[in-house]
């Protein structure tokens, strides 16, 4: 008779929890995007109101979040939103510091945007976004003057010096740049008449980032700047080429706006890596072991955080198999991959998968 009870809250139990996480996959996308750092001042006089401060934070931050999940082209087009629309996707906010000086309001906020109804807007708009992954690479830029055929490295070198000074949040690649060593400003000035065929390689190899970097070449003459970039980063590779109209190098405002352009381009780049496609529709069904209640609840979680996942649910469960129905927009060798990052192994067999640790 006791090992009946003991089976009866045995399973009872186990029922309970699955329960318990079949509500929870309600709130699968309750993970959010974070938005940290928003500095936002404003005049501290009789029309003041923190209503109109916290709404400019939720403005600016949704600008920032967009411009970091979408292509330059896309962002474009999404980023004078109307206010209702923005605060609808808000989940949460903080004042994160806030002080009075000078007659003016000086707040930092933290907004967290929820990312289903983020997600649901940018497919309503067919548009496909990106992981938000920030990424640390390897940074050389080399300027050569063609008409004196000399080299500008380092300090020399305007692109050198600016590139990391003004540090907008909406960039997802983080420069290091290369230290200045004179054996590299000997390699490079022995290679100038064919810099764009070189590999740079006794350079790259120096840094632990060598498989992650971006050799910017800037060619100036008396008419525009030529520029050609050797794009390296995660194992993809790609060169390209871009000119801009002749201005001063002392010009900063220019060598500024140069950077920008640039910054832009090479965070498309890695954002294409990243780019998950909407359009792909990859149903599967996963099986987990239900007796195993911190395995269910790492892959509920799991599930929650991985971006290639549209949505799932569980299809059933009993005593020995919590069951899932998932959509993906993915190739299954992504999915698996996602899986086996975090210590899971995928076992296929008649199109079902089940997990184990």
């Amino acid at each position: 008779m006791k090992k009946i009870i003991n089976s009866f809250l045995y399973n009872f139990l186990i029922l309970f929890f699955i329960y318990l996480f079949i509500f929870s996959t309600n709130n699968s996308y309750a993970n959010t995007y974070k938005i940290e750092n928003i500095e936002i001042s404003d005049e501290y006089n009789a029309n003041f109101k923190k209503e109109d401060v916290i709404d400019k934070a939720f403005q600016t931050a949704f600008k920032i979040l967009i411009s970091k999940i979408t292509t330059s082209k896309d962002f474009n087009l999404l980023e004078n939103q109307n206010l209702k629309l923005i605060k609808s996707f808000v989940e949460s906010f903080s004042v994160v510091n806030e002080k009075f000086e000078n007659n003016k309001y000086h707040g930092i906020f933290q907004i967290n945007f929820n990312k289903r109804k983020i997600l649901t807007f940018l497919r309503n708009k067919n548009i496909f976004h990106s992981r938000m992954i920030e990424k640390e690479i390897l940074f050389i830029p080399v300027l050569i003057n063609l008409s004196k055929n000399n080299l500008l490295l380092f300090d020399e070198n305007p692109f050198y010096k600016n590139w990391n000074l003004d540090r907008k949040k909406q960039f997802l690649l983080k420069y290091i740049m290369q230290n200045e060593d004179l054996d590299d400003y000997k390699l490079i000035q022995e290679r100038l008449n064919f810099i764009e065929n070189y590999d740079f390689n006794e350079i790259i190899s120096k840094y632990e980032l060598n498989q992650n970097y971006i050799i910017f070449i800037v060619l100036k003459d008396s008419d525009n700047y030529k520029t050609f970039s050797k794009f390296n980063v995660s194992s993809v590779k790609s060169n390209f080429k871009k000119e801009f109209k002749y201005f001063e190098l002392d010009n900063e405002e220019k060598v500024k706006e140069l950077i920008e352009v640039m910054k832009i381009k090479y965070d498309d780049e890695w954002k294409k890596i990243n780019l998950i496609n909407s359009s792909i529709k990859l149903n599967i069904q996963l099986n987990v072991d239900s007796e195993n209640i911190l395995l269910v609840n790492k892959v509920e979680k799991l599930l929650n955080s991985i971006e290639l996942i549209e949505k799932y649910y569980i299809n059933y469960f009993n005593n020995s198999i919590t069951s899932y129905s998932i959509l993906s927009n993915s190739t299954p060798d992504k999915l698996i991959n996602e899986f086996e990052k975090n210590n899971l192994s995928v076992i296929l067999e008649n199109n079902i998968w089940t997990i184990n640790e």
